[in-house]
């Protein structure tokens, strides 16, 4: 297929690394080392999904099934202090990227639903995230059903530094899982016109930083 989203093998990890250092290191209201960014042990026990354009690889997201609170509060770099149940997996959706070529396109949405899509299939309860204010995605994540909340330690623990406040945003695919598709679909439209390869894989968990 010329445009198809697919889960990526670790050959394709220098593509990965490639297109999230040229997009990271345009980022806003948040400094890191790209180094961070390259192929690790917590990618290969993740699912990273990516969006290809006649073979180039255009998008990319991570997402993370983790089943252990201490693990996720050291992603986040904040303890769980809100008041949302935990409820176990739970998958976090991190390191998305997309190529500026492609920014116009939806593909971090069109990703993003292909995870709700997997999450829906593996009933996992919760999708949880984490950026900035005042990112692009906020308004749409705010119409899809995700509850905000701020974590007020900001990121300062590993190499990603912020500048604006921290949100950590969660889905409950029990209550508002449905609709989330459903909102996609509408505003995406004929964007999902990129091929989804292959099928949902077993479910495999992170243990790892």
């Amino acid at each position: 297929m010329s445009q198809s989203i697919s889960f990526a093998l670790d050959d394709a990890n220098h593509e990965i690394e490639n297109l999230r250092k040229q997009e990271y290191a345009m980022a806003s209201g948040y400094t890191l080392d790209l180094e961070t960014l390259r192929w690790s042990t917590s990618d290969s026990q993740s699912y990273v999904m990516v969006a290809r354009d006649h073979q180039q690889m255009v998008s990319t997201m991570r997402g993370e099934l983790i089943t252990d609170q201490t693990l996720l509060e050291k992603k986040l770099e904040c303890p769980w202090a809100f008041p949302k149940h935990l409820q176990w997996p739970a998958i976090l959706l991190s390191r998305a990227a997309t190529s500026k070529s492609h920014q116009s396109q939806g593909l971090n949405l069109v990703l993003r639903y292909w995870f709700l899509k997997m999450a829906q299939h593996h009933g996992i309860p919760l999708v949880v995230g984490t950026f900035v204010s005042g990112s692009p995605r906020q308004n749409t994540l705010l119409d899809m059903g995700y509850q905000f909340f701020e974590n007020t330690l900001g990121w300062q623990q590993s190499t990603y530094r912020s500048l604006r406040p921290v949100i950590v945003v969660v889905l409950d695919m029990t209550t508002h899982g449905q609709h989330a598709l459903d909102y996609c679909e509408q505003k995406l439209g004929n964007k999902l016109s990129y091929t989804f390869e292959g099928s949902f894989p077993d479910l495999r968990y992170v243990r790892n930083l």
